[in-house]
């Protein structure tokens, strides 16, 4: 009879084993689909976003033939900085209305344009040419990067 018991023990526990191997496997392909669809998102995002800096370069070198935003005198850079500006503000608003929340790719791709213009102003600033149209663009998309859901200088605000 313990022989009988052992043997009943045995395989209760082997179907408990079972049990539990079946609900990690469950749980582990759960969490790749999340990963997965996670990575096919930020993917969406990169690929929306990258389509204004894309617009902008190809503006760039069919008006102008070169591929280098920087060397750009004032007003034409301006008008550079402002399709790009404006294509990713529009795809940013866009997003928001088919009701995509912004994401760390969001905040990424506004500071790389704002990277651009500090760095056009600092070039400006060092030849002693006029850059108030680039301080007022600069001042206000800092504001708006400052003001993004989620940024450290809106944190205060969500705690009302």
């Amino acid at each position: 009879m313990e022989a009988a018991a052992v043997m009943v023990e045995a395989q209760v526990a082997v179907a408990e084993a079972a049990d539990v191997e079946v609900a990690v496997e469950e749980d582990v392909a759960a969490a790749v689909e999340d990963v997965v669809v996670k990575k096919s998102e930020a993917m969406k995002k990169i690929l929306l976003y990258s389509v204004p800096v894309i617009i902008s370069m190809i503006w760039l070198v069919l008006t102008h033939h070169i591929y280098d935003p920087i060397s750009m005198k004032g007003p034409e850079f301006l008008k550079f900085y402002l399709i790009l500006l404006l294509g990713f503000y529009t795809f940013t608003i866009i997003l928001q209305f088919f009701k995509e929340r912004n994401s760390k790719i969001t905040s990424y791709f506004m500071i790389f344009i704002l990277m651009i213009g500090i760095v056009k102003l600092i070039k400006g600033l060092m030849l002693e040419k006029p850059v108030g149209y680039l301080v007022v663009l600069l001042i206000i998309q800092g504001i708006v990067i400052l003001c993004q859901p989620g940024s450290k200088g809106n944190r205060e605000h969500k705690q009302i």
